[in-house]
């Protein structure tokens, strides 16, 4: 990758602030010619499928709504431990960042064992009820940015 273009790893675990987080960061950190890659810790392989496919819609609806020209990947690790798996993954591709959402509760233990740098999108209350991260400056309509996401993308009606 040239000096520019960075490796921006990011833990989804779907919930609405992960969500929000994934956005702010196409919206805040990614540029074009950056590759993101999108990890989803699944606890079994009956799972996996499932959650690929729902990762690449919402990727694709936030990419949509961009207008960079960024590489996507995704992987789905099965295992109990999300914190050592993505310090695994972390040792493997070697990111510049990595990224997580938080709704302030600590899930993911390990995580400071990570070997990149590390930031935690933590959204205050009042950003994550004007949408912050969604694209949008008007107040949301539902709770759930998944769902924002997906309607304003036109993939759901």
């Amino acid at each position: 990758m040239a000096a520019s273009q960075k490796l921006v790893l990011f833990a989804l675990d779907e919930s609405d602030h992960s969500v929000a987080a994934l956005n702010w960061t196409f919206e805040t950190l990614l540029a074009t010619g950056d590759k993101l890659t999108v990890v989803a810790i699944v606890p079994n392989e009956v799972e996996k499928d499932a959650t690929i496919s729902r990762v690449k819609t919402l990727l694709r609806a936030i990419w949509q709504t961009t207008s960079l020209t960024v590489t996507l990947s995704i992987r789905a690790l099965v295992g109990k431990n999300p914190g050592a798996l993505i310090c695994n993954l972390v040792e493997e591709l070697k990111p510049s960042l990595l990224v997580l959402g938080s709704a302030g509760k600590s899930h993911v233990s390990g995580i400071a064992n990570a070997k990149s740098s590390v930031i935690v999108a933590r959204l205050s209350d009042d950003d994550y009820a004007r949408g912050r991260g969604l694209g949008s400056q008007e107040r949301r309509r539902s709770k759930s940015p998944l769902v924002d996401v997906l309607h304003n993308s036109g993939l759901l009606s």
